[in-house]
């Protein structure tokens, strides 16, 4: 991996998360109505986040700029991610365990693990623990934790446990050896169709049972080896074209997230075929693609700090039109709603961008 801490990319991990961005649409669609592989994207995007933090917790360490960094920008993601929420399910802004704040929380437990472990494979060996807590502990807890902190912990939504699991299953892959990828395919395969066998069926979406995480653990692991595949292809101009088809959305996999929002709602039209398998399929791959052309000209914009303060103060102006109640209750608020959210996305990656250029060159005045 070459250039800075916060600009060298191992190129599997956004080819990985690229795959989860394109199963994060197809759960609306191909999921929602026949087979439920799309459920397999929040896994995916999780591990892949606990890939990528911890790489740069491993570059970064000794450094008490980047300490902050470490800090902040998960507290940013904490509150801000909200607007995600809003989205999604409507209303005004609350923070409750949601997608984000799951995201968010994980980071914060990664950085603490990173700075008790100095070796990151052990990190990743802890994997199974919060999968064993949700599982062991009593569901009548879910119930009294709903609408307290504890909420975040234990509970309904993306809570910490078990989702948890899957950032720390993303630092185990990431330092497991390549040539003994296949027995642990085999492993999880057979432990994944051996739960489904005991529990009769195909699990419900994000119902965590012992078949969905293994089966959510097998997806990941073999997303992640077809990510490194697709690198070391023979065939150099194909792989390069389909590592950038998919690592483009997995590097700007916040905006990817809004985005696909805005297009779902604004731009597709579920009543001008009728809802068979390839349609679905084909459906899934055009609000993709469009996402894809539309994150080509983003990825240009993010890298003007220059429209760091502007953004600020768009962000903030329609903010206050929105919550402020300056607004018609009918049609603006959805579309508001989601400008918010893109703004906030956008914002969220200026500032990582400018704190840790600043951050970089004090690090390189220090050597």
């Amino acid at each position: 991996m070459a250039g800075t801490p916060t600009s060298g990319r191992i190129v599997e991990i956004d080819i990985a998360k690229g795959m989860a961005c394109l199963l994060m649409i197809a759960a609306h669609f191909v999921s929602a109505r026949l087979i439920p592989f799309g459920t397999f994207a929040a896994p995916l995007f999780f591990a892949c986040s606990g890939m990528n933090t911890m790489l740069m917790l491993e570059k970064t360490r000794g450094n008490r700029c980047f300490d902050f960094f470490h800090l902040f920008f998960p507290l940013l993601l904490f509150f801000g991610g909200s607007t995600q929420v809003v989205i999604a399910h409507g209303g005004g802004l609350r923070i409750v365990p949601g997608f984000l704040q799951c995201i968010a929380l994980s980071l914060l437990v990664l950085l603490l693990l990173g700075r008790v472990f100095r070796n990151s494979f052990p990190v990743g060996c802890l994997f199974p623990v919060p999968f064993l807590i949700h599982l062991l502990l009593p569901v009548s807890l879910s119930a009294s934790f709903r609408g307290t902190p504890l909420a975040f912990l234990y509970g309904k939504g993306f809570a910490l446990f078990p989702w948890l699991g899957f950032f720390l299953f993303g630092v185990f892959i990431l330092r497991w050896p390549r040539q003994r990828i296949l027995p642990l395919l085999a492993a999880l395969g057979t432990a994944a169709v051996a739960a489904l066998a005991l529990a009769g069926g195909v699990p419900r979406k994000f119902w965590m049972s012992p078949a969905y995480i293994l089966l959510a653990l097998l997806a990941v692991s073999l997303a992640f080896a077809l990510a490194r595949r697709i690198t070391g292809g023979a065939d150099r101009a194909v792989s390069r074209g389909v590592a950038e088809f998919f690592a483009l959305p997995g590097r700007n996999a916040l905006m990817f997230l809004y985005l696909h929002y805005f297009l779902l709602r604004y731009f597709v039209s579920v009543d001008f075929f009728p809802h068979f398998c390839l349609y679905l399929i084909f459906e899934t791959l055009y609000l993709f693609c469009a996402c894809w052309v539309l994150l080509r000209l983003y990825e240009k914009a993010k890298l003007e700090t220059t429209l760091l303060f502007p953004v600020i103060f768009l962000t903030l102006a329609l903010g206050t039109l929105r919550w402020g109640g300056l607004l018609k209750p009918k049609g603006a608020p959805p579309m508001v709603d989601l400008a918010v959210g893109m703004l906030f996305a956008f914002l969220y990656v200026l500032l990582r961008r400018k704190f840790a250029s600043r951050c970089e060159r004090g690090m390189a005045a220090a050597g």
